[in-house]
């Protein structure tokens, strides 16, 4: 899986220092890079607690296909 960050509708909702995703990855696979949040995939092991916590859905965990 891969997890996606949709960016039209991520509003960083904890404010520029610790948006909830980066607070809440238990992997540190997420960080903040020029106000948009980045996914270090990895260190991503698709838990998606950062998903569960987002409150504008702004986080998809897209399955790959080979």
């Amino acid at each position: 899986m891969v997890v996606e960050i949709d960016y039209d509708k991520c509003n960083l909702c904890g404010g520029y220092n610790e948006p909830l995703c980066i607070d809440k990855c238990p992997d540190a696979a997420l960080s903040l890079r020029e106000k948009r949040i980045v996914v270090t995939e990895f260190l991503c092991e698709d838990c998606n607690e950062c998903g569960y916590i987002c409150p504008v859905d702004a986080i998809i965990i897209k399955t790959v296909t080979f």
